[in-house]
């Protein structure tokens, strides 16, 4: 078996249902959420208006001059081991996908406002949505990108059980540029839009028109790259080539707004070592820029004046806990209660960096900054299980409570099993290592005999993937600005689609649980509870039927919800110009990708 061949197959097979439900992961590694004062668009509208349409002439890069110069933006990971094939289960890369492919819609922290990009426009009528792709999209041959190829992006979507189809019942092709979804019901158009703008003209008809009638698993384990078929692109850079230290793109004169862009490659260099940017940012010259890297404030404090910090962005992203539901222990409620009473939220946020962290208030799901908003005056109802301390009074009555019983030291199942377990995480994570470490000593102390068990990021994910773990860490939020709805993130934790439910969560079997109000019980199926917030047409209408999910999910823990925080993107400016802060497309996912389509990140001779 090569090293792609990762057992796919039996994965999609386990988990048939993702292609009924959709499901609300992404398998990038990035993201994190806002405060409430509307920095993160907290209502979940995301501005008034769609906001411009993408379409202004940008920088100085038009004048026809393209100078012989090569960006090189960090990347931790060996790009033979990565793909910009989108559909890739595993290996996916978000940062080769931002580059290379032009986005449906962006969307503007700063503005908070959607901007059209590779769409005309998106009109809403009723049960129907209506989408007008611009006439000069192409592809890197020059080709036009016609509603031929969305139709296979949709259906390869549909196969792979992606979140969009939650929602919509089927599609159609209208004309060359005009594309619909007939939508399953009445549906927030918020809800839409987070999706919509989280799609790239990524999939070539031409190219992937091939796996229509094939198992869904033969594109989720396609490299492009390794190909016979010519990779398309879509946006201000097409591909070279790629070995274990460089990928490499140059400029993509068929692209729309390649007037903008005046500087002729583009290039991710590799690195393993976390500490490797943060050194060269500190003393070196080998990074242009890094598009996802933390760093703590004393690091900061050390890097050369030319390096610049964009920090103007939520990442509706972070740290959570994720368990195998189906452990005998670990898959116990009461387990998995006690955990979160013993976690003291507001030190992993002291320890890992409170300068770009924040926990969440209430482990309900929702992202820390919309919790307030959502849960209204039911929030006094939850149970926070202690933000900032470590209750182990409560953990040990709720244990005990289920027939758990300490040996000495150490719990024990009520079978008399010592509580036992590694813990996975991703190695070279440097902020997740440091809360990794806390929550392992914390519960240690605590009686659980736990030790760490760090792989590297493909491992870890095949791990989760193959349900080959009891205890870890997991992103707890699937990112982007639609993790403000809730929809997004608490469909996230039932069937986690980017470790294809390798977490076993039985999300579609009716539940008991104690019933919001104190008195009695309540008994609901959590995947049904969740999709149901996306069937009422105003988020007024919806708050009630989130405060059940959330409920659910503070009393049963598919996962945990821990931390969150802003982005930390960086960008030089010795030999690159760069957009002032306030400029809202600085504050679109990610400026080392996005600003120089707009001509905001331009090569000084």
């Amino acid at each position: 078996m090569s090293k792609h061949d990762r057992r796919y197959a039996d994965v999609v097979d386990r988990r048939k249902f993702l292609a009924v439900t959709g499901a609300s992961g992404v398998a990038a590694l990035a993201g994190c959420s806002g405060d409430g004062d509307g920095s993160d668009g907290s209502d979940g509208s995301d501005g008034s208006g769609d906001g411009s349409d993408g379409s202004g002439d940008g920088g100085d890069g038009g004048d026809g001059g393209v100078i012989d110069k090569t960006h090189a933006s960090a990347l931790q990971a060996n790009p033979n081991d990565r793909t910009i094939n989108p559909h890739h289960t595993q290996n996916a890369s978000e940062p080769a996908t931002q580059l290379v492919f032009d986005r449906y819609a962006a969307y503007s922290f700063e503005s908070e406002e959607f901007i059209m990009s590779a769409l005309e426009e998106w009109n809403f009528d009723g049960q129907t949505v209506t989408l007008t792709f611009r006439d000069d999209l192409t592809w890197s041959d020059g080709s036009q990108v016609t509603t031929d190829d969305i139709d296979v992006q949709f259906k390869i979507r549909k196969m792979t059980g992606d979140a969009i189809w939650g929602f919509v019942e089927s599609t159609e092709v209208v004309d060359d540029l005009t594309y619909q979804l007939n939508l399953a019901g009445e549906t927030n158009p918020v809800m839409v839009k987070h999706q919509l703008a989280n799609m790239w003209v990524d999939t070539p008809a031409a190219v992937f028109e091939q796996f229509l009638d094939q198992d869904a698993s033969e594109v989720q384990t396609w490299y492009w790259e390794d190909s016979d078929e010519d990779v398309l692109t879509s946006a201000g850079w097409k591909y070279v080539d790629r070995n274990q230290q460089e990928w490499n793109f140059e400029r993509n004169e068929e692209f729309r707004k390649a007037d903008n862009i005046n500087f002729s490659n583009y290039k991710f260099d590799a690195y393993q070592e976390a500490s490797v940017p943060q050194q060269d940012f500190t003393a070196g010259s080998r990074f242009d820029s890094n598009w996802s890297m933390f760093a703590p404030p004393e690091t900061v404090e050390g890097f050369q004046d030319h390096v610049v910090e964009v920090r103007s962005i939520p990442a509706k992203w972070g740290y959570g806990m994720v368990f195998n539901h189906d452990d005998p222990v670990f898959g116990d409620r009461a387990v998995r209660q006690a955990i979160a009473y013993v976690i003291n939220r507001e030190e992993l946020v002291a320890n890992a960096g409170p300068r770009t962290k924040f926990p969440a208030s209430v482990p309900c799901g929702i992202a820390p900054k919309n919790i307030d908003q959502w849960l209204g005056d039911q929030k006094s109802n939850f149970n926070d299980y202690g933000v900032g301390e470590s209750d182990t009074e409560s953990a040990t009555q709720v244990l005990e409570d289920a027939g758990y019983s300490k040996s000495g030291d150490t719990w024990q199942t009520p079978d008399g099993e010592a509580i036992s377990a590694e813990y996975l995480t991703p190695a070279g994570w440097s902020d997740f290592t440091t809360m990794t470490n806390t929550i392992v000593d914390r519960l240690s102390d605590f009686g659980f005999d736990l030790t760490v068990a760090s792989q590297p990021t493909s491992d870890w994910q095949g791990s989760l993937i193959d349900s080959n773990f009891k205890i870890g860490t997991f992103y707890w939020l699937p990112g982007q600005a639609r993790s403000a709805f809730p929809y997004y993130p608490l469909r996230h934790q039932l069937v986690n689609d980017a470790i294809s439910g390798g977490h076993n969560y039985p999300a579609e079997e009716e539940q008991t649980i104690p019933a919001m109000s104190g008195d009695g019980e309540t008994t609901l199926v959590p995947l049904d509870k969740v999709d149901e917030i996306g069937t009422v047409p105003t988020n007024e209408e919806a708050m009630p039927i989130v405060q059940e999910a959330a409920w659910h999910n503070n009393v049963d823990l598919p996962m945990l919800s821990l931390v969150s925080k802003f982005e930390q993107s960086w960008v030089t400016n010795d030999e690159w110009t760069l957009a002032e802060e306030g400029d809202v497309d600085r504050s679109i996912k990610w400026p080392p990708f996005w600003l120089p389509r707009e001509g905001k990140m331009e090569a000084q001779e």
